[in-house]
């Protein structure tokens, strides 16, 4: 097979005969080396893919906002070791001194707005507004930890940093980086969505895959920052060319962006400004990833090979950076590595034990909850139910996906090409008295600004929000719960030195201990 083919074969599913798909572009040295459009660009009303169309690129656009922030430093306009408070005093309302710096390499501490305003009772399907942010992020008197003493990737960092470019530049977000950054590349397809009903010339529909059919997966974003740059292959592979040989800033404003910080504990981190600094197969790289809804979005550059590859796509069926990294070693001649299948934990499997509740914890929370209907088992998917194949034993495949899960009560797995991700049953018997004693009740958090209720019906604690809706809580050790909305989410109740529960906190993987009052 020549390069071409090569590479075409990483993309089964999206040389179907009607799906989405994506653009690629693939630039070695300075000469692109491959140029490929797959799929549709809207399955409904059967338009081709095309390099022209405008797609969402969700977190990929946060090296753009680095930028921003580092033109106004390469200006003299703010200092990166300056206190936030100096820019946003507004919007900061916890006691601890927090550098502008930490907010570009994601060692600030701060909670996630995303998971903040799940945790108020945002749902995914809800419009989100850039002031919906501000708000909740305002309320944040706590930290996950202090600044500068941990890494963790967190949106709320970079929707603060669009807000200081803003005030410091005087300009709206999109009107700073046309006039710095898209123009002088020649970006001419690329813009911010600042507002979730704003018209995007040109834009293609995110699609959400269960392994069988595909479906509209909507994206109501009106926030920036931390994502909503719509742009396409071309465009990116123009903003490349900058990492090449940068034009729009001096060369060491380039050097500072691909800078990682070792934190207090001498650790090292491999988060630049909106980048990921490190190496694969030995060779260093830089890269981001964007994911949201259906939309997906990899830009990986490998630095001494002069290697670019840009991905755009506008459903999640296929693991963009596997792809990403294989394509690069094709490039270089060399073979790719594709993750093997999982395999069964047991050949002596009871169907009847597959449904139920699993989870992992945090750091790396994840729930799913496996139904039965009419002889056929189903996996809730972003609150979706997709039917899932028997392979053998425990073990089980969501449709074409190459995704899998092992059920039932011996070892069970989430598995795709990116990771393997042990899971627990939780028990959905009766709980005990022990277990449930003292914990119904109202809890109140000025901090997203709502109340949760514990509800105690016969044997069993339930959740209720009221936009959310009732939901059970399983237990997983003593007063630490786990239920799921949209996202994992770890009750732990609060007891005073008499015993007496007095509160309860929500965690998940970018909220930690987020407290609640009963009252």
């Amino acid at each position: 097979m020549n390069l071409q083919q090569k590479i075409d074969s990483l993309f089964p599913l999206w040389q179907q005969e009607t799906c989405p798909g994506a653009q690629i572009l693939v630039r070695h040295k300075g000469e692109l080396v491959y140029d490929r459009t797959f799929g549709m660009a809207d399955v409904e009303k059967g338009i081709p893919m095309t390099h022209d169309h405008v797609f969402h690129v969700a977190s990929v656009s946060k090296q753009f906002t680095a930028m921003a922030i580092l033109l106004l430093w390469e200006d003299g306009k703010l200092s990166l070791e300056a206190d936030i408070r100096e820019y946003i005093p507004d919007l900061v309302a916890f006691a601890e001194p927090m550098p502008l710096w930490t907010l570009l390499h994601q060692v600030s501490g701060l909670r996630d707005m995303l998971e903040l305003l799940d945790d108020s009772g945002v749902r995914n399907v809800d419009t989100i507004t850039q002031q919906d942010i501000r708000t909740i992020l305002s309320y944040q008197t706590g930290l996950n930890f202090p600044p500068m003493s941990r890494h963790a990737y967190c949106n709320s960092n970079y929707t603060l940093l669009a807000e200081i470019v803003e005030r410091v530049s005087g300009e709206d977000f999109n009107a700073f980086l046309k006039r710095r950054v898209f123009d002088p590349l020649g970006m001419t397809s690329t813009v911010v969505r600042e507002n979730y009903w704003q018209f995007i010339p040109g834009r293609g529909v995110s699609y959400w895959d269960n392994g069988t059919e595909y479906c509209h997966c909507v994206l109501n974003y009106g926030n920036y920052g931390t994502t909503s740059l719509q742009t396409n292959a071309r465009d990116l592979m123009k903003w490349m060319d900058n990492y090449r040989n940068p034009t729009i800033c001096k060369p060491e404003t380039l050097e500072r962006m691909l800078w990682v910080p070792v934190l207090e504990s001498g650790q090292p981190t491999n988060y630049a400004c909106g980048l990921r600094v490190d190496k694969l197969d030995g060779r260093r790289y830089l890269k981001h990833a964007g994911e949201d809804a259906g939309f997906r979005a990899f830009v990986f550059r490998l630095l001494d090979e002069d290697v670019d590859v840009i991905i755009v796509a506008n459903t999640a069926n296929t693991y963009t950076e596997t792809a990403a990294y294989n394509i690069a070693r094709i490039v270089l001649g060399e073979p790719v590595q594709i993750k093997a299948d999982p395999v069964p934990a047991t050949d002596d499997f009871d169907e009847k034990t597959a449904p139920g509740f699993y989870f992992s914890r945090i750091p790396d929370a994840f729930t799913l909850t496996v139904t039965e209907k009419n002889g056929v088992l189903y996996a809730t998917d972003e609150a979706k139910e997709a039917p899932l194949t028997h392979v053998t034993g425990d073990l089980y495949r969501q449709g074409r996906l190459r995704q899998w899960y092992r059920l039932g009560e011996k070892a069970p797995l989430f598995s795709n090409d990116e990771m393997d991700l042990p899971l627990e049953k939780a028990c959905t018997g009766p709980l005990t008295a022990q277990q449930r004693s003292g914990k119904a009740g109202r809890y109140e958090s000025r901090e997203v600004g709502t109340a949760y209720e514990v509800r105690e019906e016969g044997d069993r604690l339930w959740l209720w929000h009221f936009r959310r809706g009732l939901t059970p809580l399983y237990p997983v050790e003593e007063d630490l719960f786990v239920t799921t909305y949209y996202r994992p989410c770890f009750i732990r109740f609060v007891r005073d030195d008499a015993g007496t529960v007095t509160g309860l906190t929500l965690s998940g993987n970018r909220v930690q201990e987020l407290p609640f009052k009963k009252v």
